[in-house]
């Protein structure tokens, strides 16, 4: 009986907390680093040839919008003209951790493969994440660094560390904002 009267008090409790609205959430200041992408981008770009296969040029539309109360920017992006014309080839996430100190950031690419990046934030226009690429049982180190071109345009470069050691370009891309977003 005890356990009946039990369940029901935390049921109500529970009932009761989720009628009230909720409090506003005190979002951290390093989340601006995230909301500066809200908005849709158009971007031209080069995918450098490499063992995966050859160089190709596209265009993206890259959509961000600031999503759970405002502390996960939330992107994808749709290939307008390229080698997967007309398909979602990207889907990722970003956010402050407090605990580590860093903006962390996940992308879940089109064949099952996903970036794991973190940054400190930006250094003036610069802006790099570091982490790795995992491509099936592979670990690659890649570097992607943007950089602001004003309020509404950056360009973008992303590296990857090969078997060999060495870094070589990946991909290279000019974004241009077409309109804002949601906050």
């Amino acid at each position: 009986m005890k356990i009946i009267i039990l369940s029901f008090v935390l049921f109500a409790l529970s009932a009761s907390a989720q009628d009230k609205p909720a409090e506003a959430q005190k979002l951290p200041e390093q989340l601006s680093l995230e909301k500066w992408f809200v908005g849709n981008w158009i971007c031209e770009g080069t995918q450098h040839a490499s063992p995966a296969g050859p160089g190709e040029k596209f265009t993206d539309r890259f959509s961000f919008s600031m999503t759970l109360r405002g502390s996960w920017l939330i992107y994808h992006i749709d290939q307008l003209k390229g080698p997967v014309k007309g398909k979602q080839t990207l889907i990722g996430s970003s956010t402050w951790d407090a605990n580590a100190k860093v903006h962390v950031r996940r992308d879940m690419n089109i064949g099952g493969s996903r970036v794991d990046v973190t940054s400190p934030g930006w250094d003036g226009d610069k802006l790099i994440y570091t982490g790795y690429m995992i491509i099936g049982e592979e670990k690659l180190p890649v570097k992607h660094t943007f950089t602001k071109k004003g309020d509404a345009a950056y360009d973008a470069y992303l590296e990857m560390t090969g078997d060999d050691g060495k870094p070589a370009m990946w991909e290279e891309e000019s974004c241009t904002k077409v309109n804002g977003g949601r906050r």
